[in-house]
Parts: C-alpha cells; structure tokens; sequence
C-alpha cells in the first residue's frame, strides 16, 4: 500500500470548466509555469509536473459528444446558444469546434511522468475514447486518449459506449457513474470487495461501477416504467436491456503488485 506526503485537489466547476484551462490544468502537470495566464484559476497555480513516484487522478463530469472516430469533452464554454436537446450541423460543429478533442487531451498528458495515472470520463459518448466496442485492451485508435493510455499504463474509465447517453439522475444529484462510484462505492465502502480489507483498489472501484451502473438503470425502469431509456441504443434485441448504460474500463496493464489505493473507506 503506497502512501503519500500530501493529496493535492484541484477543482474546475461550471465556468471554470473553460476548454482553455482544463488543458492548462492537464499541461502543467508536464510543464508547470511559473505565471498563469491572465483570468485563469488561481487554485491551477498548485499543479506542479508530476514525479515518477506520484500519482493522478483525473475525473471529468460533464457533457461529451462523439463524431466520427473521435471523442470530445464539452467544457463550459461550449459556443452554444440553441436548442440543448437538437442542435442542427451547424450547431453541432460549433460545439465540437469548442470541446476538448481525445487527440487533444493525448497532447496535453503526454509528457506527464507518473507512476500510477487514472482517468474517469462521466459523460454521453464518452465510451467513444476507447474505440472499438469489441476490444478491451491494447492501443484501440491509432492515436488519441486510447493509444496514450496504452503507452503510458493509465486506467480509463468511462460512463458508457460510444454513441450511448450517460444518464443524470435528478434525486442523485449526480449521473449514474459518479453516484456508483463515490456515493455508493466509496462513501458506503462498496468498492472494498475482492477481497475486502479496507481498501477501495482502483481496480476493485472500477469493476464495481461497471457492475452498479446498469443495476441502477434497471431498478429506476422497474419503478418507472413508462421512462425510455432506449435513446441511440437501438441493437440489443432485448426491449428490457435497449438502452442500458454500460460502463468501459481498460486497465492499464495485467495485475501489478503495486496497486493503485483510491481510498480507504
């Protein structure tokens, strides 16, 4: 179990959550600066480049889209004023013109030197960072988030498939993937499983989200039947199972003896 001299916590929420300083906040964990820009958070002036022996988390809860083979975040300043549930091409090309692309995000982490690294993507679409559905390990695009996760062993996490909703829960006050894994796995220790020794292993965290998730779905079309759930999900043949969020993890690399401890509940 690794220990560390001191956690370091940097939150970006609602306008803070700009394209601009997500990636600022990415890159200084490679190249910290000295000075910040003009208007970017203060709190950014605590991430210094992470060291061999460090660890990094990233979870992003948000908006994502897919187009094509490519994945994007949509940060707050999405360049969109029209209809949230139909944006027209041209909207839609505004949008993604304004995220933050998985290409970019290799960009910004690719000279991020740490021993552990975890990144957890709460957003639709978001399955679309590890490409093709049917693989699970390995460098899946020939570029992006995927083919840097492979290189540099980093665990990836995302809420659902690619072109599937990652569904958001009003009485949760959270989407399903982060009410599974902070709500339920680690502040009611549900993490802690296999085996359960006081510890939630990134891998334990992982696994139970993937689990958990779908189970939530399916127990809220079980109290509220007349909910569609079935959304961009039109191949399952099961009416029940059309639209159920699946979770994606790939795993940095086969079972390490050093583990990555995200908490102890």
């Amino acid at each position: 179990m690794q220990e560390y001299e001191r956690v370091e916590v940097i939150r970006l929420l609602d306008c803070e959550a700009t394209k601009a300083n997500i990636l600022l906040a990415l890159k200084r964990l490679s190249n910290s600066q000295s000075t910040l820009p003009a208007g970017a958070p203060s709190a950014l002036s605590k991430i210094q480049p992470a060291q061999p022996e460090d660890a990094v988390s990233i979870f992003f809860a948000g908006h994502g889209a897919a187009q094509g083979a490519r994945f994007y975040l949509i940060p707050h300043d999405l360049g969109y004023a029209g209809a949230r549930n139909a944006p027209d091409a041209e909207g839609m090309r505004t949008i993604l013109s304004h995220g933050v692309s998985d290409l970019e995000l290799e960009a910004a982490l690719e000279g991020v030197d740490a021993a552990q690294m975890l990144f957890v993507l709460d957003a639709c679409d978001s399955g679309q960072a590890l490409g093709a559905e049917e693989k699970r390990r390995g460098p899946m695009n020939s570029s992006g988030l995927a083919q840097l996760a492979y290189e540099k062993g980093m665990d990836i996490l995302t809420a659902a498939q690619s072109y599937q909703a990652a569904i958001e829960a009003a009485q949760l006050g959270h989407g399903y993937l982060t009410s599974a894994l902070i709500e339920d796995g680690l502040k009611r220790g549900l993490a802690d499983r296999d085996p359960k020794d006081g510890l939630a292993l990134a891998r334990e965290w992982f696994d139970y989200a993937e689990e958990r998730v779908p189970q939530m779905q399916e127990r809220e079309m079980q109290t509220r039947p007349s909910l569609d759930f079935a959304g961009n999900d039109p191949k399952s043949k099961d009416p029940k199972q059309r639209g159920i969020q699946r979770p994606r993890a790939f795993y940095r690399r086969e079972l390490e003896t050093r583990q990555f401890v995200v908490a102890k509940p």
